[in-house]
């Protein structure tokens, strides 16, 4: 099954920077919608240090068409110097759904 449809993750550091991200990235028709989850821990190498920190996490749903559009946007409006953003194909799922997140990709400009 090809969906065209899309999850893609990144993380922020505070849950009001994920509701204003998810909401920005929704308003602008850059999504279909955005799952906050967290806190969550992250653990990581950042500059030479090993890192531990909370974060939340956003689960992104978007169609083909709008992966270019939730890029430019995470790099513009994410405030850390290396926002993580990783974009991976939903191969299936439910139909009347996928069809849902492709319907409201662009209702808002």
């Amino acid at each position: 099954m090809n969906t065209n449809c899309f999850v893609a993750y990144t993380t922020v550091d505070s849950k009001t920077k994920a509701t204003n991200l998810a909401r920005q990235l929704v308003e602008s028709g850059g999504i279909a919608c955005a799952s906050i989850v967290g806190p969550i821990e992250s653990v990581y190498f950042w500059q030479g240090q090993l890192e531990q920190t909370p974060e939340w996490m956003l689960m992104m749903k978007c169609s083909e068409k709008q992966v270019e559009k939730l890029k430019a946007v995470i790099v513009e409006l994410h405030e850390y110097d290396l926002p993580e953003l990783i974009v991976l194909p939903i191969v299936d799922g439910h139909l009347p759904y996928l069809n849902w997140i492709a319907s409201t990709q662009g209702s808002a400009s």
